[in-house]
């Protein structure tokens, strides 16, 4: 009886042992899977850490870019083309720009906790679930799990930078082709290629929600004249009146050559012979502070009887401060020797537009005005200042 309770002891024993070595073994794997979750978050933290940290820097880049085209320019409240004709609402961007900052930080933490938290609740349910198995080796503990990716009309916090900078881009480019000559204009686009190219861009942005544009009634025009009407147009942008008119002629001059058939040269001195061309178009060129030279030279090349069409914004025309007014616009359009066909249309509550027909007797007062082809603008007539369309600095 005593070896039989030796036994029983020696068995209770052994049972206990067992016990208490499966509960350390458990205790054990518990330890090492906090371990590895621990190891795992933080992998991920300095993750997030190291990639805002490369976001703040290259959009700190961007704002020091859009900065150095700002800061030193002066904000021009007369004229301004972006409070009375963009659609752009851009008045709280850089605070915007600053938020989605703030936002995007809060994102990346919220996002980092939401993962942490996911990982421990799966970590304790294997750990309980399956307490004797050994941690599998192909689960990579140190890889999280990808952001949520951003939906497709989001733009990011980088894509928005760069789209300010565009902006800033276009204000410069905008004044600088306002507030200087054409010969000027011509030297500063030129030192830069592929700048006006950014212009044109930022235009088309500023037209594109215009319930019409004066290239749209411009084109509706041509289709009531002859197609066999040649066409010179004064700063035609990317050339698009020359792909839209019916007419098979249409000389497309700019400052730059960025589409196909322009041709770059400064308004003043445009590659056409005298009297070649049944119509001369200015569709919101009438740019450079020697405005009045390009409409000489629009003259020279117009046969007579040929029509001037311009349009121009309105704002330009209010007569304030020593500025023209349509009238006095068109009094030294007649002094060239222009006649106003019709009355201007002020239809439109951004632009207006005129026809003026080169007269019978205009050739006798261009030549005297001009002189000979390419020669240097300076007829003597005192062609009134039109304001600037400049945009407001935000």
């Amino acid at each position: 009886r005593s070896r039989w309770s030796q036994a029983a002891a020696a068995k209770n024993a052994s049972k206990e042992s067992s016990k208490v070595s499966k509960e350390s073994s458990k205790a054990s794997k518990a330890v090492t899977v906090a371990s590895t979750a621990e190891t795992a978050r933080d992998v991920a933290r300095q993750v997030r850490r190291e990639a805002a940290a490369a976001l703040e820097r290259q959009a700190a880049a961007l704002r020091a870019e859009v900065s150095s085209d700002d800061d030193e320019e002066e904000e021009v409240a007369e004229g301004d083309w972006g409070a009375q004709f963009s659609s752009d609402e851009d008045e709280d961007e850089d605070a915007a720009l600053d938020a989605a900052l703030r936002g995007s930080d809060t994102e990346d933490e919220e996002e980092g906790e939401m993962r942490d938290d996911d990982d421990e609740d799966t970590e304790e349910k294997e750990a309980a679930d399956d307490e004797e198995e050994e941690i599998d080796e192909e689960e990579a503990p140190g890889v999280s799990a990808p952001p949520p990716s951003k939906g497709p009309g989001k733009l990011s916090l980088v894509d928005k930078m760069r789209a300010k900078l565009s902006g800033g881009q276009f204000r410069m480019l905008n004044e600088a082709l306002y507030t200087t000559t054409g010969d000027r204009a011509l030297d500063m686009v030129q030192d830069s290629p592929g700048m006006f190219a950014a212009y044109h861009q930022g235009f088309r942005e500023q037209t594109k929600e215009w319930p019409v544009r004066p290239l749209d009634l411009c084109v509706r025009w041509l289709r009531t004249q002859p197609s066999t009407a040649a066409v010179a147009d004064f700063g035609c942008g990317d050339a698009e009146l020359a792909r839209a008119a019916p007419q098979t002629t249409v000389h497309s001059f700019d400052l730059e050559s960025d589409a196909p058939g322009v041709v770059a040269c400064n308004m003043a001195q445009v590659p056409l012979p005298d009297a070649s061309v049944e119509v001369a178009v200015f569709s919101l060129s009438l740019m450079g502070t020697d405005y009045g030279a390009f409409l000489e030279e629009a003259h020279r090349v117009l046969k007579v009887g040929g029509v001037l069409w311009i349009a121009e914004v309105r704002s330009r025309f209010d007569g304030s401060a020593g500025h023209a007014s349509v009238s006095s616009f068109l009094a030294v359009c007649a002094q060239l020797g222009f006649v106003l066909k019709g009355k201007p249309d002020e239809s439109n509550t951004m632009f207006f537009i005129v026809h003026l027909v080169k007269g019978k007797g205009a050739a006798r007062a261009g030549a005297k005005v001009r002189g000979k082809a390419g020669a240097t603008p300076g007829s003597g007539l005192k062609w009134p200042k039109l304001k600037a369309c400049i945009y407001k600095r935000r």
